[in-house]
Formats: structure tokens, C-alpha cells, sequence
């Protein structure tokens, strides 16, 4: 039997890019590959011997009240608490695939996601490394949401070479490509991120978001990392994190 350990179940706004405020529906699978300086989801992220016993499901699109539920789920049990969470009216239903990294559960994503796009809209979240695990899944993949991951911000080794097999897999899906910028962050790293991107797909948007609390880089900074994309894309923005601004999960 396909299972797959979840952190939480819940439906809220979508609080990043430049799908914000739509209205999602949002599995996070626990699970990453990588330790981000910045990282604001610590459950998520643990070791298989770490993993949470219970999934924290919300029980109606109506209140953020949730029960717990054993991990790990099946397809079909995962199906049905996405199910109860749908909002009835005209607008297509979107699933935000997250995590920690989600695109580490593939095979349980190329046995649940098949019946679900009926349904669904499927937006994937990612750090955008696993692209092979991208080309697999790709067919059942709607929207891509890519991190490029800068040095300097996340306090690990860069990724450059991963990040643009990723992006080259994931051309052809609605994309866009985030970078988190903290006050460490230098501007060659976000200039290398550009330039990783304006070959593949110079128009698609190129958000840069700022880090919170103390890691926040000032508003002067921003806006002189944008001039700079500006300088080799189409379509640079600068969005923070909303749904924090809203005290929405």
C-alpha cells in the first residue's frame, strides 16, 4: 500500500507569488532535502525517524479548527479530507502540493494526483531541485511555484546546476520562480538566479521575497535587487508573505 506522511491539511489563502489571495486548499508533506537558514516550517522538514505520528487536519473550509489524524495516509483517506475542505461555487478547486519538499513523495504523488486532477487544480511548491522527480510527474502538474535557492540567504551550498535542469523540466507549466531574500543576501547571488532564468523563460514573473523578523532585508535593498533583475527580465516583483500579514495559517 502507497502512503505518505502529512504535517497538515488545511484551506486557506495562498499567501506568496503572484497567485496571492487566491483560495487553495494545502497539503504539506513533511520531508525536505534541504536546511534553509530561513526556514519557517520546522515540522515539515524532520528526518523519516522524526516524522509526526499525526497528520493535523482541518475539518471544514468554515473554521482553522482541526482534528488529528494517524500517519501515515493513504490516497484514498487523503482524498477524502481534501474533499470535505472544498469551497461549492464556479471557481476552479486548487491543491497546493508543500511541504518540506513534496516532490520526495513521487511515488505516492504519481498514485493519488492521477484521480484527483478531475477535480483539482494541482500547483506544486518546490525548492526546485528534484527535477527528475519533476519529469516524472510532470503530466499531472498544473502549476509550478519554483524556489531558487540563493547561497547567501539560505546558509547552504549553491545549487545552480540543479536549479536549471529543474527550470528547463518545468517550462511549459503556468511558473514562477521565487527567491527568498534576507539581509545576508548579496546581489550576485540574486543576479545569478536571473541570469539562470533569463535564458529559459525571461518572462515568467521573478518574485523576490523578502525573509521576516529579523532577517528582513530593508525596503531601499529591495527595490535596488529589482533594478537589477529588471536588467535581464521581464517581470520582476517583490512580494512578502501575505498570509502572515493576515494571521492566516
Amino acid at each position: 500500500m502507497v502512503t505518505a506522511t502529512v504535517d497538515e491539511i488545511f484551506a486557506s489563502i495562498q499567501g506568496e507569488g503572484p497567485w496571492v489571495g487566491q483560495r487553495q486548499l494545502f497539503v504539506r508533506f513533511t520531508g525536505c532535502d534541504l536546511r534553509c537558514g530561513y526556514c519557517d516550517t520546522p515540522e515539515a522538514v524532520k528526518t523519516p525517524n522524526e516524522f509526526p505520528r499525526v497528520c493535523r487536519a482541518q475539518l471544514s473550509p468554515l473554521t482553522f479548527e482541526r482534528e488529528t489524524i494517524p500517519n501515515p495516509l493513504t490516497a484514498e483517506r487523503l482524498t477524502y479530507l481534501c474533499g470535505r475542505l472544498a469551497v461549492a461555487g464556479r471557481a476552479s478547486q486548487v491543491i497546493s502540493l508543500t511541504g518540506g519538499e513534496p516532490l520526495l513523495h513521487r511515488e505516492f504523488l504519481a498514485h493519488w494526483l492521477p484521480d484527483m486532477r478531475s477535480n483539482y487544480r494541482i500547483f506544486l511548491e518546490t525548492n526546485g531541485i528534484q527535477h527528475a522527480a519533476l519529469k516524472e510527474l510532470a503530466s499531472l502538474i498544473d502549476v509550478v511555484s519554483m524556489d531558487i535557492k540563493l547561497p547567501s540567504a539560505t546558509g547552504q551550498e549553491e545549487r545552480w546546476n540543479e536549479h536549471r535542469m529543474f527550470l528547463e523540466t518545468a517550462v511549459g507549466k503556468d511558473l514562477c520562480v521565487k527567491t527568498v531574500v534576507t539581509r545576508d543576501t548579496v546581489p550576485e547571488d540574486l543576479m545569478k538566479a536571473a541570469a539562470l532564468v533569463a535564458p529559459v523563460a525571461p518572462s515568467i514573473p521573478f518574485i523576490i521575497q523578502p525573509a521576516g523578523g529579523r532577517l528582513s532585508p530593508s525596503a531601499e535593498y529591495l527595490i535596488r535587487l529589482q533594478n537589477q533583475a529588471l536588467a535581464l527580465l521581464d517581470d520582476v516583483r517583490v512580494v512578502p508573505q501575505v498570509h502572515k500579514v493576515l494571521l492566516v495559517p
